[in-house]
């Protein structure tokens, strides 16, 4: 039989547990008849254990927070792309904190809420949100696999709000400059991230094998060495013309099995950083928004911002002052979104590049890229009409601001026709329209409207 009892200022309770055991515990009751309140909850919990009603507990295991974390990693972790940096995650952000010491069963949402605001203050929301997703899936993999059999609390906190990113896209007229920027052996990978949309790790674990150039398909297997891609599926991709050089160039020039492997001919790895290169040929390309021109002499520091590269003089020592190109931020991965971009403007349906990307939803892929569609908003921005035409400045405003938004092209790559001697070198459209070339950054939507049976399909 139970009992309630007061022990200095704290209520305790006695009761049996479910294996018919002695056991007593501290209550946060304020008098008698809160602790009997317990205790009755209490003995009505032990009843239906007993009755096979209820489970004797809820953490059948024992597990901490780190126990149950180290299971997924190891169990459900280890087989996604993403595992080492999984790894990475999980033990500076989860099992590094105190809430790693503690059993599920004391775990609840308020200890989790308590984690993400700490990480909200020293790191960004979508790290924030990694680390709830984490535990989220953690909890879930363990009910389903009956190693907890309790409520998810992580599940009860809120996401945080991630401000949506612009991707910064190179424009059609800049892709010659950048491609004759780089060197002969860059250009298949680079082309094949521009031409294909391909991810970093697919290119990675792209095999000579995967390449049929007469019915123009490149088939995306894996990521890396791993046998899927980053959402588990296989696709195809289309070849378009202007890649099938740099695809031949490949396949003759790298020995073994990878269509693209490092100096040793093995596979590349997530260690590879395309990125220095790609800023490189960017600057040789003067795809740059300005130049810093800084004062050489030793602890002069002086500094100025410029939009060219002109040469200038110190005001304080009279040095020649040495522009340092600033490059347009743009990563390895914007190529992709690059390809993307382009595609949708040029009038592709929606679901062949959802398709053609291997996003797993098309609202992925118009999510990322919808702003960029066809005449987007063009026909119910242009309603708005107050009259304002006759008091509309001539001329003046248009021509001022007639070169703005186009790259900075060093003059020893502009050309008026592209080279044609050099094997494999794409080449830029004549019939793409000016208004497209201008609203292409991805930093605005395309001003005109595209008309015709593309636009039509898309609609």
């Amino acid at each position: 039989m139970g009992c309630a009892y007061q022990r200095g200022r704290v209520w305790w309770i006695k009761y049996q547990d479910a294996n018919g055991e002695p056991a007593y515990d501290p209550t946060p009751a304020r008098t008698k008849a809160e602790a009997k309140a317990l205790l009755r909850e209490l003995e009505e919990r032990v009843f239906r254990q007993r009755k096979g009603l209820e489970p004797r507990t809820l953490n059948p295991e024992g597990w901490t927070v780190a126990d149950r974390m180290k299971w997924w990693l190891e169990n459900y972790s280890s087989q996604s792309e993403s595992h080492d940096r999984n790894v990475g995650s999980v033990q500076a952000n989860i099992l590094a904190t105190p809430l790693a010491s503690k059993k599920l069963e004391q775990v609840g949402p308020g200890n989790i809420e308590d984690l993400l605001n700490a990480k909200g203050r020293e790191a960004a929301p979508a790290t924030v949100n990694h680390v709830r997703a984490f535990l989220v899936r953690a909890f879930n993999k363990a009910r389903k696999a009956q190693k907890w059999l309790g409520s998810n609390p992580a599940e009860e906190t809120d996401t945080r709000r991630v401000p949506e990113r612009i991707a910064s896209i190179l424009v059609p007229e800049e892709v010659l400059p950048f491609f004759a920027a780089l060197a002969p052996e860059q250009r298949p990978v680079f082309a094949t991230a521009i031409l294909a949309g391909l991810r970093k790790g697919e290119l990675c674990g792209l095999q000579k094998t995967d390449v049929d150039l007469g019915r123009r398909l490149l088939a995306v297997r894996r990521s890396y060495g791993r046998p899927s891609t980053k959402n588990m599926k296989q696709r195809v991709v289309r070849v378009p013309e202007e890649l099938v050089p740099f695809l031949e160039q490949a396949l003759v020039s790298f020995p073994g099995p990878w269509l693209f492997p490092d100096e040793t001919g093995a596979m590349r790895n997530v260690t590879w950083q395309p990125e220095d290169v790609l800023r490189r040929a960017l600057k040789r390309a003067g795809i740059v928004t300005g130049y810093k021109h800084k004062c050489r002499r030793k602890g002069c520091g002086h500094e100025e911002p410029h939009a060219d590269a002109d040469p200038r003089r110190c005001p304080r020592c009279e040095f020649l002052l040495w522009p340092k190109a600033q490059v347009r931020a743009i990563r390895f991965h914007d190529l992709r979104h690059t390809y993307a971009s382009v595609l949708l403007m040029l009038g592709a349906n929606l679901v062949s590049v959802q398709k053609l990307l291997g996003h797993s939803d098309p609202k992925i892929t118009e999510r990322r890229y919808g702003h960029l569609l066809p005449a987007f908003m063009s026909s119910e921005v242009n309603r708005l009409q107050f009259g304002l035409a006759v008091l509309a400045p001539s001329g003046g405003a248009s021509q001022a601001f007639a070169g703005f938004g186009s790259p900075r092209v060093t003059p020893g790559l502009q050309s008026a026709t592209p080279p044609r001697g050099e094997a494999g070198t794409p080449s830029v459209s004549r019939e793409i329209p000016a208004s497209f070339v201008a609203g292409s950054t991805g930093l605005e939507p395309v001003a005109s409207g595209v008309t015709g049976r593309r636009y039509n399909r898309l609609n």
